[in-house]
């Protein structure tokens, strides 16, 4: 069974990336546009790793020439504009724009939301019902923030992050409306929302999105990033 790993490049290092892990793996089988146009770049070497190569979001990846690109891409990249940024989770929210990787505007928060509970009956629901509400005035208060500012920056794309309930939730706000029909790109979080990710998150996409693949447990990953 293929393992992956997911890493993001600078635009200005794909190249050079790529000639290495040509050098690495062997010389790779390159396919463009397969299965269709927006699917990127995929480079097949002979000892089994592969790579898939693209924007982070599969629908402003561009047809590519097979000789041409990582011009390609590193231009699609380039060319993107402002990008709306929602990360959710039960621990708190971060939201905000950014453009080419900075952070343009932001606002983050906590919120307690109560942990599931083991007890039953009577007891059981009415800790359900404190976690319910906890949980929806936390969304409440990311789409405040969020509607405040992201439809008026008027993004190209929009990315997400964490608990995908909570953030159905939220993009279900009528005044957010516009950017559920965005480019989207989901990404998950192993830690609360907190300034510090989503600047983090704003970096990555401004990147390649890079997906490594190889076959076997005997290869170590390290050597492909």
């Amino acid at each position: 069974m293929a393992r992956t790993k997911t890493i993001y490049l600078p635009p200005g290092r794909l190249r050079a990336w790529a000639d290495r892990f040509a050098a690495e793996h062997g010389d790779p089988l390159c396919e463009v546009n397969s299965p269709k146009p927006g699917s990127g770049v995929v480079l097949s070497c002979p000892d089994g790793f592969a790579v898939r190569l693209r924007l982070p979001w599969e629908q402003l990846t561009p047809a590519l020439a097979v000789d041409a690109w990582p011009e390609q891409l590193a231009a699609a990249a380039a060319s993107i504009g402002t990008c709306g940024l929602i990360l959710l989770r039960r621990g708190g929210y971060s939201v905000g724009t950014s453009v080419q990787g900075q952070l343009t505007w932001s606002k983050s928060g906590t919120r307690y939301v109560q942990s599931r509970t083991a007890a039953g009956g009577w007891s059981q629901q009415r800790y359900a019902r404190r976690r319910s509400n906890q949980a929806d005035a936390l969304v409440l208060t990311a789409a405040e923030y969020a509607a405040g500012h992201l439809p008026a920056a008027k993004p190209s794309c929009l990315a997400t992050g964490g608990d995908k309930d909570m953030l159905r939730q939220l993009l279900a706000d009528a005044r957010l409306a516009g950017l559920a029909a965005l480019p989207a790109a989901h990404l998950e979080l192993n830690a609360d929302p907190r300034q510090r990710q989503l600047a983090e998150v704003a970096r990555e996409l401004a990147g390649i999105k890079a997906v490594i693949t190889w076959p076997t447990p005997g290869h170590n990953s390290e050597t492909a990033g």
